[in-house]
């Protein structure tokens, strides 16, 4: 093979491992935000707490006043087994994975709404790990109640 045909076939395969490098980077992240907003539409059509169970890993920890912190699992499942409607709603504003590729977050905000109108505007984070299936469940998820509406970053 002449010289400039190799240097051509090297050149390509580097740029090629590169592209992938880079889609690597930004698809799993991408599928982050999509399972959270997955999260988010399950949680209007079939109620919330339906939702926190189905998208939790098993034994997830949660930060929620006034149960801070809910780490038992069978105390999790109890509390948001009673949790109908969907008065809470999220967007998630930003998404990051490590670089082993089974372990991110989610950050966002929310909006607590009653009869229709925004009673409470927050911000969370959720610490999202990624499942045998390749599937996101998230492990650990907080947020809390902030003046005014987050901004997209």
């Amino acid at each position: 093979m002449p010289l400039i045909r190799r240097g051509t076939l090297i050149v390509g395969l580097v740029m090629c491992a590169l592209s992938q490098a880079a889609t690597g980077q930004t698809m799993p992240a991408q599928q982050l935000m999509d399972a959270d907003r997955a999260f988010n539409d399950m949680a209007q059509k079939e109620g919330v707490g339906k939702a926190f169970i189905a998208y939790a890993a098993n034994a997830p920890i949660m930060l929620r006043p006034p149960n801070m912190p809910i780490l038992d699992n069978e105390e999790f499942v109890g509390i948001f087994s009673k949790v109908t409607g969907s008065a809470l709603s999220w967007e998630p504003l930003k998404a990051e994975i490590a670089a082993s590729g089974d372990l991110g977050y989610t950050f966002g905000r929310f909006k607590v709404r009653d009869n229709g109108e925004v009673k409470q505007h927050g911000a969370y984070v959720t610490i999202w790990k990624k499942q045998p299936d390749g599937s996101w469940k998230y492990v650990l998820d907080g947020g809390g109640p902030v003046p005014q509406e987050v901004a997209k970053p």
